[in-house]
């Protein structure tokens, strides 16, 4: 029998924001503005996913250097040309990248029921500006450039832990990248939650506690966990 959390912490990016239409869309332009066919928008986007992914693991640079970096190593891969104003304008779009349409909604309504905070793998002036297009106010927030890490890192949920007073077993921890999120939240002893709004096979043998499709299911999950 589960009850419910004192917290619910969530990964943003993929989570909460649709990043990969975002990012498919902005590669798609620059595909278009180069008369480039023979390239796919996702296939590009996949590729720097992979790249971001592996350049995090390294020494702590701010995301929107990372942003830069990458976005660099996936066009020179695929051989589209690209000037610097195309990185800066990468790297500064993603406070404006678009929520999922049920994430607003599905925010405020767990908030009636537990803290809802964010651990979240960018720089504090870029979620500051996302929380502002959700349009709402989270409990807590914990980026990358407040533990010095990105997740799979610790760094970010044990800082979680301590900003919201409460002990893992009070907290569960919600994401869609399995390898950003769910793994290392279940190392760390949390009641997970997997929000797999893609549909994907889990990619280690690692089960999450709860799986759901999207935010609308696990409000769902939530109000009945409440009503028994």
């Amino acid at each position: 029998m589960y009850t419910l959390p004192k917290a619910i912490t969530f990964d943003c990016y993929g989570t909460l924001i649709d990043w990969e239409a975002e990012i498919q869309q902005y590669f798609a332009l620059k595909l278009v503005e180069h008369n480039i066919t023979d390239v796919n928008a996702r296939a590009l986007q996949n590729y720097w996913e992979v790249m971001q992914f592996q350049y995090i693991q390294g020494p702590y640079l701010p995301y929107r250097q990372v942003l830069r970096d990458t976005m660099k190593f996936a066009f020179d891969h695929f051989h589209v040309p690209y000037a610097e104003t195309d990185v800066e304008e990468f790297a500064n779009a993603m406070g404006r990248w678009r929520p999922f349409p049920d994430t607003r909604e599905a925010i405020l309504e767990l908030q009636k029921y537990v803290k809802v905070a964010l651990i979240t793998n960018t720089d504090d002036d870029i979620i500051q500006e996302t929380e502002k297009t959700i349009g709402v106010k989270f409990d807590a927030i914990i980026t990358a450039q407040q533990a010095g890490a990105y997740k799979p890192s610790h760094k970010g949920f044990l800082l979680a832990q301590e900003r919201l007073g409460l002990p893992k077993e009070e907290i569960w921890h919600a994401g869609f990248g399995f390898k950003y999120d769910v793994v290392p939240a279940t190392e760390l002893g949390y009641i997970t939650v997997w929000v797999n709004r893609q549909g994907e096979v889990r990619p280690v043998e690692v089960k999450e506690t709860f799986l759901v499709g999207d935010m609308r299911t696990l409000v769902y999950l939530f109000k009945g966990i409440a009503a028994s």
